[in-house]
């Protein structure tokens, strides 16, 4: 019969690493959606979805594997290789796409490699899901734009990124202290690192539904007293666009990366 094995595989069976359990919530942007339905399998869901995402390749590619898993026929596995082979290179923050590309191309590879085999398709080996979690921040601008440790002047101004897997940011706490951040549904999220008050560094956390976890320190340097933070002087809000990004160098704070 076409379509995955059921049941627990037998050790030396093909079994496809699946999409784990996702973090989607009702107020989750339409990947958290895409993703809960490539999760189930729901191809026709899949197929039928009008959402508009920010990677819409990469749910090309998930719905072609979806139906070649489901009808197991070579047009289709051609298909869904061909639909992978056009997905871009993805930023390492895009946890969910990551997850989904990781068991699309098993699956093709899998499939490639034994023709004649049977595949069984397993969630419980997939390992993490994509934990809402601060991991770290990004100075953006000024004398240390990038660095690691990030490190922004005394005076505070340089816009930092939040760095992480962040949905629905409402607000950053800098030493218990809250900014706004400004960025899209799914970010990048910014804001501006406020004076340090004669401290040598500060904790950042985030607000958000559903929660963050995880905590960020940002550093300052008081060779530098910086313009303050915001146009005026005053003020700890971004602006209603976020600037430019640098990236950052090797060994600097990095987005969440999905486990091996």
């Amino acid at each position: 019969m076409p379509g995955p094995g059921d049941g627990p595989p037998a050790p030396d069976a093909l079994v496809i690493r699946w999409i784990p359990i996702g973090p989607a919530s009702p107020s989750d942007p339409p990947e958290g959606t895409l993703y809960e339905l490539l999760r189930k399998r729901d191809c026709s869901g899949l197929r039928e979805s009008t959402l508009t995402t920010a990677f819409p390749a990469v749910w090309s590619a998930a719905e072609a594997t979806c139906e070649a898993l489901a009808t197991d026929l070579p047009r289709d596995w051609q298909r869904a290789g061909d639909e992978l082979g056009r997905v871009p290179d993805l930023p390492r923050s895009r946890c969910w796409e990551i997850k989904v590309i990781e068991s699309l191309r098993q699956a093709v590879e899998l499939r490639a490699a034994h023709p004649g085999g049977r595949l069984y398709v397993d969630s419980a080996g997939a390992g993490d899901d994509c934990p809402r979690r601060l991991r770290g921040l990004t100075v953006l601008d000024g004398p240390h734009a990038g660095a690691a440790p990030p490190l922004v002047p005394a005076g505070g101004g340089p816009p930092v990124q939040l760095e992480g897997f962040l949905v629905n940011v409402d607000r950053v706490l800098v030493n218990g202290s809250p900014v706004e951040a400004e960025g899209p549904q799914f970010g990048p999220f910014v804001f501006y690192a406020p004076p340090s008050g004669g401290a040598t560094s500060a904790t950042v956390t985030v607000e958000a539904s559903p929660p963050v976890s995880g905590t960020a320190e940002l550093f300052y340097d008081p060779a530098v007293p910086g313009p303050g933070p915001g146009p005026t002087g005053t003020s700890t809000a971004p602006p209603s666009t976020p600037p430019p990004t640098t990236p950052p160098p090797t060994g600097g704070a990095s987005p969440a990366e999905p486990p091996s």
